[in-house]
């Protein structure tokens, strides 16, 4: 069961990517290499319509997470994902008196166990 207790919006953004470390010499060759086989997504989730006791809870597991210190799982169409925030922060909207929109970046991550 997934750390985030709430489901994002159906319409999601993702972006797969591969680790590569570039180095770049005095002589302005490049050397490429995978820092892990393992390719990872970012998600940009969407929550919209959502109620004030949501975005309360919201707010304070963010907290808990100290922003992007801290990784958790988010369920995401049926997979619970391991990652983390992108940024420090995550945006808000408030549409009516207790109806919020909400959303952040959330960066796959490896396991480390």
């Amino acid at each position: 069961m997934a750390d985030f207790a709430y489901a994002p919006d159906f319409n999601y953004k993702t972006k797969p990517r591969y680790n590569t470390l570039v180095s770049t010499f005095e002589n302005k060759v490049e050397q490429r290499r995978l820092k892990s086989p393992k390719k990872l997504r970012s998600y940009e989730l969407t929550f919209t319509n959502r109620s004030q006791v949501e975005i309360s809870a919201v707010n304070a597991f963010f907290d808990s997470k100290k922003g992007s210190l801290t990784t958790f799982t988010v369920n995401i169409e049926g997979e619970d994902v391991l990652g983390r925030f992108v940024e420090d922060s995550f945006y808000s909207q408030r549409l009516a008196p207790s109806v919020y929109n909400y959303g952040f970046n959330f960066q796959e991550v490896v396991n480390a166990s």
